[in-house]
């Protein structure tokens, strides 16, 4: 089942502005919305206000708050529990990658960002939570 991604919001995490709109950019070839924070506490204000978003993608170092203390903070609230992460960073050191994952992470990949890869990894994401037939968006 081909995934479509029109109509879907999904929330970008970067303190680096260039980063931020390169993936932004290849997010919005997909037809998906996209919309952007410059670090953690940001992205909680904006998930706040929002009320519909169907993945975030974030940064690990940022200021304010990381992208691992996001990710906590994002699975400890019920509603945004299933919401899928995926990290986007330059370490690509496997204690990063698993320290990702253990907090909640779905998925990672690597800087620069290739533009195969963010739609397959949208792709695996959101086909391993919608259901058949649905074209996504949880409500917070």
């Amino acid at each position: 089942m081909a995934v479509k991604f029109e109509g879907m919001r999904v929330l970008v995490v970067d303190d680096y502005e260039n980063t931020r709109k390169k993936l932004v950019a290849e997010l919005q070839k997909l037809g998906i919305t996209v919309i952007e924070a410059a670090n953690g506490l940001e992205a909680l204000d904006v998930l706040r206000r929002e009320k519909k978003v169907d993945a975030i993608f974030t940064d690990i170092v940022m200021p304010e708050m990381d992208g691992f203390e996001l990710t906590e903070d994002v699975r400890s609230v019920s509603d945004l529990r299933s919401v899928p992460i995926v990290v986007v960073s330059t370490h690509v050191d496997g204690s990063y990658i698993m320290k990702a994952l253990r907090v909640g992470a779905d998925d990672y990949i690597s800087k620069p960002i290739e533009s195969d890869i963010v739609a397959r990894v949208m792709s695996r994401i959101m086909t391993s939570v919608l259901p058949e037939g649905a074209s996504g968006g949880r409500t917070l």
